[in-house]
Parts: C-alpha cells; sequence; structure tokens
C-alpha cells in the first residue's frame, strides 16, 4: 500500500509512495489565497482533486505528488514555463519518479488529476487529442502523450465504466492538454530540445516509448462527495489496477479501437457562420406563492455549446446544473443531457433530472470557488412540468429562436428530497439577461406577466448605460388582445442591496403611447448574484432574481436583472494582451 515517503521542496506538495507503475499527479489541489483575490479573473482552483489523488493512490497503490494548498494564481503547476521558472524542484521531482518507475517496470503511466468546473457528470479525457468524425486527431502544435495500444487499451476501458456508471467520457471536448505549457505535454517528445534538464529527460524517456501519461478532467458532480464521485473512482481504479495497466484493446468485440492520427491538421479558416454570437434560448418561470422561480436555457446557433438550469428558492438559496456540447434541436424539441425541452404552438413540457450544486447564499456565486466548496451535490434533482403558452409560435428554427411568449409552467419539482407543486407565470424565448458580446456600465432589464391584466397582458424593458450621457431604454407592451407595442420607457429603478439582498423596490414609467403612461412596481423576492467576465477583459457583477409585479391595478410576476462593471483590466494588460 502507498504510504506518505520523503520530503517536498515546499509544504504544499504531498509525495506519496508506490509499488505500481503508476505517477498521480494533482497540480490544482490548492486554494484561493491573495493572489486570487487581487486578480480582476481569477483560475479557480480544482477543488477536491488533492483528496481524489490521494484516494486513487491508496486504491491503485500508486506513486502520487500532490498540491494540496498552492493557490494556482500564485503557482500554476500545470504551466511548464512558471514551473521552470519558479520550481525547477519541482520538475526535477516528476522527471525522477517517471524514471525510476520506467526502470522498474518497463514502462510508466501518468495519470494527471484535474477539475472541470461544469457540473453535468463527465470526464474529459486529455491526450494530445480531440474527437473528429469518429478520429482523435491532435489541435495544431500538440503531440500525442501516449501510445494507441493504451489509448485503445486501458483508456478504452476507463470511457466504458465510466458509461456504465452513467458518467459521460469525451476526448479533449474542452481540454485536450495540447497546448505547449501544459504538464501533459512534458510527457511527450515536445520539450527535446528544452533549457530545462529535466524536460529533456521526460523527453527522452518519451522517445523511448515508455511513458502513457493521460489528463483526466472531472466535473464537479464527479468530484464532490456523492453517488458519482464513487462510482467515478470505482471506474478509474478498474481501469488501472491491474498493476500494469493494458496496452491492448479488449478483446470482446464491444466497441471497435478508435483510430489516432498523430499529425496535426492544418487550423481551418475562421469564419462568420462558426465564429458567431449564439443566442441564448430560455425558459423562465417563477411561482410567486413558492417563492419559486428557475431558468432554463440552450446556446444555439453555429456558436452556441452549452445548457443550464438554475433554481432560486427560500430567498437566498440556489440550484444550478450546467453542461457543455452543442443541443440537439430537431422540429419540436431541445435537449443537452438531462435537460430537455418540447415546444410545439401552444404549449410544451420541461424536463430534468440529473444533478445540481445546492447553495444556502445565491451570492457566493460571486466566487465560483467559495460557491463550489460551501455547496453541496443533489444527485438527483428533479422537474417535470408542462408549459401553456398564451399564443404564437416559440420554437426555434435553425438556431433562430422567437423574441418571446409568455404562459403558464405547471408541473413538479424536487430538489434535494423536497417537492414543491409548481403554478407559475412562464416566459419563453431569447433571454433578456445573457452578456453575449454587449459593451455597457451597467444594464437593468426585467419582464413581467400579469394575472387578470385591464389593458397590458405583459411587459418587457431594458434601460442600458454605457456612459454618463449615454442610456438606451426600450421597452414593449403585451395588449391583453394579443399584440406587441412599443413603449416609452423613463429610468428603472432597480439597484442591488448592500449587503446583498433582493432589491426592495422596482420601479418605472412606461408610456404605451403619448398620453397614456402606466406605473410598474415590484419588490424582489428571491436573488442571486453572479460574477461574469464581460468583453474588452472587463469584469461583471450581476443580481438576478424573481420578482412579484404591480401595472395599473393587476398583479403580476416576473424576473429581474441588474448588472454592472465591477473591475477593469489595468491599461498594461490590455497592451499585453493585444500585442
Amino acid at each position: 500500500m502507498p504510504s506518505t515517503a520523503g520530503r517536498a521542496r515546499e509544504s504544499w506538495l504531498e509525495i506519496i509512495d508506490g509499488s505500481a507503475p503508476i505517477l498521480l499527479i494533482a497540480p490544482h489541489g490548492g486554494r484561493a489565497g491573495a493572489a486570487a483575490h487581487a486578480t480582476l479573473h481569477p483560475k479557480v482552483n480544482d477543488l477536491e482533486t488533492a483528496a481524489i489523488a490521494r484516494e486513487l493512490a491508496h486504491r491503485l497503490d500508486a506513486r502520487a505528488l500532490v498540491n494540496s494548498a498552492m493557490d494556482r494564481n500564485e503557482l500554476d503547476c500545470n504551466r511548464l514555463a512558471q514551473l521552470a521558472a519558479r520550481a525547477p524542484w519541482m520538475l526535477e521531482l516528476i522527471a525522477d519518479q517517471v524514471e525510476r518507475i520506467a526502470r522498474g517496470h518497463g514502462r510508466a503511466v501518468v495519470l494527471l488529476i484535474h477539475g472541470w468546473n461544469v457540473i453535468e457528470p463527465r470526464v474529459d479525457l486529455g491526450l494530445g487529442l480531440r474527437e473528429h468524425d469518429g478520429h482523435l486527431r491532435p489541435p495544431a502544435g500538440a503531440q500525442v502523450s501516449a501510445s494507441d495500444e493504451f489509448i485503445n487499451g486501458a483508456v478504452h476501458a476507463l470511457t466504458e465504466r465510466l458509461g456504465a456508471a452513467g458518467i459521460a467520457a469525451t476526448f479533449g471536448m474542452r481540454y485536450p492538454g495540447g497546448a505547449r505549457q501544459n504538464l501533459l505535454q512534458a510527457f511527450t517528445a515536445r520539450h527535446r530540445l528544452s533549457d530545462s534538464p529535466a524536460l529533456r529527460r521526460l523527453a527522452a524517456l518519451s522517445v523511448e516509448g515508455v511513458i502513457d501519461a493521460l489528463q483526466l478532467e472531472l466535473s464537479i458532480a464527479v468530484r464532490l462527495p456523492g453517488p458519482l464521485r464513487t462510482r467515478g473512482l470505482a471506474a478509474i481504479t478498474e481501469a488501472f489496477r491491474a498493476g500494469s495497466p493494458q496496452r491492448t484493446a479488449p478483446s470482446n468485440g464491444a466497441s471497435p479501437a478508435r483510430v489516432v492520427i498523430r499529425k496535426a491538421s492544418p487550423r481551418p479558416a475562421a469564419s462568420a457562420a462558426t465564429d458567431a454570437e449564439p443566442t441564448r434560448f430560455v425558459v423562465e418561470f417563477f411561482d410567486r406563492a413558492a417563492g419559486l422561480g428557475g431558468v432554463a436555457s440552450f446556446d444555439l446557433g453555429a456558436g452556441g455549446g452549452g445548457a443550464r438550469i438554475m433554481i432560486l428558492f427560500d430567498g437566498r438559496h440556489a440550484a444550478m446544473f450546467t453542461a457543455e456540447g452543442r443541443p440537439t434541436c430537431d422540429a419540436d424539441s431541445i435537449a443537452l443531457g438531462p435537460l430537455r425541452l418540447a415546444l410545439g404552438a401552444g404549449g410544451g413540457a420541461l424536463g430534468f433530472q440529473g444533478p445540481a450544486i445546492v447553495v444556502s447564499d445565491g451570492s457566493a456565486y460571486l466566487n465560483v470557488e467559495n460557491a463550489i466548496a460551501g455547496g453541496a451535490l443533489d444527485p438527483g434533482m428533479r422537474l417535470a412540468a408542462t408549459l401553456e403558452l398564451d399564443g404564437g409560435a416559440c420554437v426555434p428554427r435553425n438556431g433562430i429562436a422567437p423574441a418571446a411568449c409568455f404562459g403558464r409552467l405547471a408541473g413538479e419539482i424536487v430538489i434535494a428530497g423536497r417537492r414543491w407543486t409548481l403554478d407559475a407565470v412562464a416566459r419563453v424565448g431569447v433571454s433578456l439577461t445573457a452578456l453575449g458580446a454587449a459593451r455597457f456600465a451597467s444594464r437593468r432589464t426585467l419582464w413581467a406577466r400579469f394575472e387578470r391584466p385591464r389593458t397590458w397582458a405583459a411587459l418587457e424593458a431594458r434601460e442600458i448605460l454605457t456612459t454618463a450621457d449615454d442610456v438606451r431604454r426600450d421597452a414593449r407592451m403585451l395588449s391583453c388582445g394579443g399584440g406587441w407595442r412599443a413603449a416609452t420607457l423613463g429610468p428603472i429603478e432597480l439597484t442591488a442591496a448592500t449587503p446583498p439582498a433582493p432589491p426592495p423596490r422596482i420601479a418605472a414609467m412606461i408610456h404605451a403611447a403619448p398620453d397614456s403612461a402606466v406605473t410598474l412596481a415590484g419588490r424582489g423576492e428571491n436573488f442571486m448574484t453572479l460574477s461574469r467576465p464581460g468583453p474588452d477583459g472587463v469584469r461583471i457583477h450581476t443580481t438576478i432574481g424573481f420578482a412579484t409585479f404591480l401595472l395599473d391595478g393587476a398583479d403580476g410576476a416576473g424576473m429581474y436583472e441588474y448588472s454592472r462593471i465591477a473591475g477593469r483590466p489595468a491599461p498594461d494588460a490590455r497592451l499585453s494582451r493585444n500585442g
């Protein structure tokens, strides 16, 4: 069994000994520190990967180098240039370990344990390869970090076992491990002419064909304590614990060997279609009696890739699921992973069953690392609901979504074993709150649908402040007869509370006609806060939530958003990036 052996150069690095021909490395197992807090766009540490590396070392009787305390914003142990400049001893230690394993066993397997901050159950496999049309191909400049036999042996076995455990396995979907400075590339021949003696030693072993290295990007659902983590660890253990992990493909013929193409294809020319800004298509709903609201969204179009569902409840609580990949769309449905939306002319259905992170304070998402650390994994959040729309078609066509339809959503949701029956107002259409490429100093948006209205059934409003002298306001109102009318919007009173809380007052004056003014008054019922990167390197803070409204004597409910620039990059940073 493995034991802690030897002493690292620094206390943040744990060294675990073992007898199997396997070296585990967890480069990002630390926590945010002063460097992260001083950074406009801090990188999120791979929480739980240190504990996972220790557990795998125990199960596999493997050696391990575990960063358990160093903030990646201070020293990124996955970046070769940083290691060579600031911690060359760690590169020497890695080379020593790999050489020792190769001498004793004839070859060495290196498993790099990383975290991917998507929530769906997924492991992205980094080999310096991406999967295209059933073939594995390196991105431009990348070198492949393992033999074909290893890829179609141990890695193939891992994908089969992960799939059986309900965890998707992909090859380089987000993280192929092909960048020159990525630690995975140290286990290829790429750095054979490096100034670093340690990198030259590793490259020489790669040329001999005695290293197989694999980067494992574990999603949040696979890392946080729970049944998915248990099953994921079991799958990795079963694939690699044979003492000498298999290099040859299984002989049962369950699936064909993957073709590995080792020479990178030329980078395709960028096109307007592939670089287009995706459209975010949403279902937003709020049940005022339950105090529960939600947003389910899909990114559509040539540049789209992802889906998510967010549920806000009990004022400050939030449950979140995210997925990556291209949603599948047909004539009347959109789906990605466990999130599915069916739509027809008069309504449809929204369904979800999968893992979600639940936090007790939605303002935690101002710091994603803190939100993950303080959240709990619900492995089986469920939503089953039907949509009844007031009229009009809300089905996206060819990646183009209609502006908006309103109606009701009814059904049931279960979060962490707690069940709600839903009877909610709903909006379906293009998101009003996606950031996209928009540039602004602040933005306020809202929508509302009204019960037993006198004149207006629903409305949307937006105020965008670019500079102190440049404000754009627009609104539109849906009449009870079903037609939309452009309206003139006065200033929107909507400001995030401090300390974080739902806005105590939301108000606006709206002129549907020159001689017809109505006052919208609202109160925030729940909220969460987000910190998001915006155009030109800025940092944007967003408060988003659901509210009750009153318009011309009619009660209503809907959604609000307030976004503002919270930080800008230093001028020298912009010059460096553009240069």
